[in-house]
């Protein structure tokens, strides 16, 4: 994480700096919802959609699970979901269906404590929705005490497009220091910037099946591509 031009005295300050390699891992567990699981969540999200159209769209009455410090909630919408997406926050989220996840969070608790030793448990669950050609762009979630990780569910398998992707990156330019000395990665590493779009960076994709859950620490870059065809369907989910 030294910068081409570091010296002996940037070498003596890092070796001073705790950092969890958590925070940087991906990972998956296969079969992590049930079938039976998939369907009920499916059902219950399509019930919710018949009866609340008004509160589908990302952004619907100022509410998103992305954040940036410097930007109004469209102006999130506009950075993150550009092409739009169906986005079902967990203010409004079913309540069966946060127990359904729940549920299968701590079935997988040991699995999860493998990536993330620190896990307590699951938070914020949000449903989404992806039709031909929307995405979300790459960011960074940041590195905090509540949240080390996050993980997506796939509820569909009848989709092209929509891969996930993480990016590498061995610039130091991605991290600061907290008063305590840890290294992190504050909120707002998003393509809103210039210099987090220049830097270069390494692209890892994946297509998970339905049921598959894919994990990323808090400080991994993640991001999407289009779908090109019929609609993807996830439930998402933060790890403290």
């Amino acid at each position: 994480m030294l910068g081409d031009d570091y010296t002996p005295a940037d070498v003596d300050g890092v070796l001073d700096v705790k950092l969890s390699p958590s925070v940087l891992m991906p990972y998956s567990i296969e079969s992590f919802f049930s079938h039976e699981e998939v369907r009920r969540v499916l059902q219950s999200i399509d019930s919710y959609k018949a009866s609340n159209p008004d509160r589908l769209e990302a952004g619907a009455h100022a509410i998103t699970i992305h954040s940036n410090p410097n930007l109004t909630v469209p102006e999130v919408i506009a950075i993150f979901e550009p092409a739009g997406r169906v986005d079902i926050n967990t203010q409004h989220l079913p309540r069966d269906v946060i127990e359904i996840a729940e549920c299968a969070f701590y079935r997988h608790i040991e699995d999860i404590r493998r990536a993330y030793p620190t896990a307590l448990g699951p938070y914020g669950f949000t449903y989404v929705e992806y039709g031909v050609g929307q995405y979300f762009t790459p960011h960074v979630d940041g590195c905090f005490d509540e949240q080390i990780a996050g993980f997506g569910v796939t509820l569909t398998d009848d989709f092209e497009g929509g891969e996930f992707l993480v990016q590498t990156c061995g610039s130091n330019r991605m991290w600061t220091s907290d008063t305590n000395g840890r290294l992190m990665v504050e909120s707002g590493h998003d393509v809103s910037s210039e210099w987090f779009r220049s830097l270069p960076k390494t692209e890892w994709v994946t297509r998970p099946k339905c049921g598959n859950a894919i994990f990323y620490g808090s400080a991994l870059t993640h991001g999407s591509k289009p779908v090109t065809r019929r609609r993807l369907k996830k439930l998402l989910g933060f790890i403290h």
